[in-house]
């Protein structure tokens, strides 16, 4: 695909009755953004706008960079060329040195890794799930307060005293996302979010999902399932093998 190619956002978004984009605010915007590891291309001239709202599928073969474009997204890895922007800012080396557009870009984004091990590290769920509402700067009473309705919301007020690590795989991804839920950030990246779950939590999750889907919230989930991807995106990103974004047939849409 030519790099200077353009998203076909005709193809992806849902129109109204005047045949004209309900979504109209562009959230996250990639301009020919290339990342390397080691000298090695994961990302390769990525162009691409994500609106507020979207529920978006990333597709593509393992090693693909999906998960790295997540993690650009997430402000954890940055442009070599090219640019990223968040809701206009471009975010970068120099400004997530900022720690007040690094606290704010990472209280709108989450990031729910796909091994929840290595998202979890403090010694109970509850300061797992405080962690993210400290560092934002709220008083101990609203980080208590958010700790108890997360806890609630996720049905996990029971594991609030246990220590993350003796958690099951199921437990575990519910915490991960409690630490983001605590947060209530605008976008929730989800690399693989399904996998090695069972097959209740696996109905849960999806039912989550939903539920963000419904309250507005955008959502980019890297995944090969593709029950989780029909019932969800309203469309989809290819990864190809070269690493770039590429347009297919958009046949999967929900409106």
């Amino acid at each position: 695909m030519a790099h200077d190619a353009k998203h076909p956002q005709s193809f992806h978004h849902p129109h109204d009755d005047c045949g004209l984009p309900v979504r109209e605010h562009v959230l996250m915007s990639f301009s020919d953004f290339c990342f390397a590891y080691e000298d090695r291309p994961t990302l390769r001239h990525i162009t691409l706008d994500i609106y507020a709202g979207d529920s978006v599928v990333l597709m593509g073969d393992n090693g693909s960079g999906k998960s790295s474009l997540l993690k650009a997204m997430s402000g954890l890895v940055f442009a070599q060329q090219g640019s990223y922007r968040f809701d206009g800012e471009e975010v970068c080396e120099r400004s997530m040195r900022d720690s007040g557009f690094s606290k704010r870009l990472h209280q709108r984004v989450g990031f729910i890794f796909q091994d929840s091990d290595s998202q979890l590290f403090c010694a109970s769920v509850a300061d797992e799930i405080a962690f993210g509402p400290r560092q934002m700067g709220l008083s101990e009473m609203d980080v208590e307060k958010r700790v108890d309705d997360t806890c609630r919301m996720l049905g996990i007020d029971d594991l609030r005293n246990r220590a993350p690590y003796a958690l099951s795989g199921g437990e575990k991804k519910k915490v991960a996302i409690a630490c983001i839920l605590s947060m209530n950030p605008d976008v929730y990246c989800f690399d693989e979010p399904l996998n090695g779950l069972d097959a209740k939590t696996r109905a849960w999750l999806l039912d989550f999902l939903r539920e963000l889907k419904r309250a507005g919230k955008t959502l980019v989930i890297a995944t090969h399932d593709q029950s989780l991807a029909d019932a969800l995106a309203d469309y989809f990103v290819y990864m190809d093998d070269f690493h770039e974004y590429g347009d297919r047939p958009h046949v999967h849409i929900n409106q």
